[in-house]
């Protein structure tokens, strides 16, 4: 699935980049973690050396993408380690920057954050190839980092 120029990795990116120009200001896409791609999360240490067992939460990425006037910006489910909910290891923080998403400031909240395009837009609302690289870089958030092996993400409005 990691190959986004051919197969089903090509039709995703092309049903998302069509949903993502489709988009009013204010309108956003949920992009989630199928099943398969879930993880636990401790919510709670063992007490009482055992007795009291930890507690455990499973927890499914996702990406919200939200139209603001002619950007498009996306956010990435925060790390456990940065005061978000997604437990991720320092090399998968590494790999969601190296993709393009960066850290929010403190104003900012928890989840990594990324603007299409990254400049001043030239024209109307994202043109065809941003919101293709912005499904792109979805994709490959999942497919390598928030969920890999796992089915595609699922993307709801």
């Amino acid at each position: 699935m990691n190959e986004v120029d051919g197969g089903a990795g090509a039709g995703w990116v092309a049903h998302l980049r069509d949903l993502v120009r489709e988009l009013a200001d204010g309108e956003s896409l949920m992009v989630r973690a199928p099943a398969s791609g879930v993880r636990p999360v401790r919510l709670r240490r063992a007490r009482l050396g055992g007795l009291i067992p930890a507690k455990h939460e499973s927890v499914a990425a996702w990406v919200r993408l939200v139209r603001y006037e002619d950007h498009l910006k996306g956010f990435c489910v925060g790390a456990e380690a940065l005061g978000g909910s997604f437990p991720l290891s320092p090399e998968e923080d590494a790999a969601l920057l190296a993709l393009g998403w960066r850290r929010p400031d403190r104003r900012e909240g928890t989840d990594y954050v990324r603007f299409w395009p990254d400049d001043v837009a030239q024209g109307p609302f994202l043109p065809r190839e941003e919101a293709e690289r912005a499904a792109r870089m979805v994709l490959a958030s999942f497919t390598d980092v928030l969920a890999p092996g796992s089915d595609p993400p699922t993307v709801t409005r």
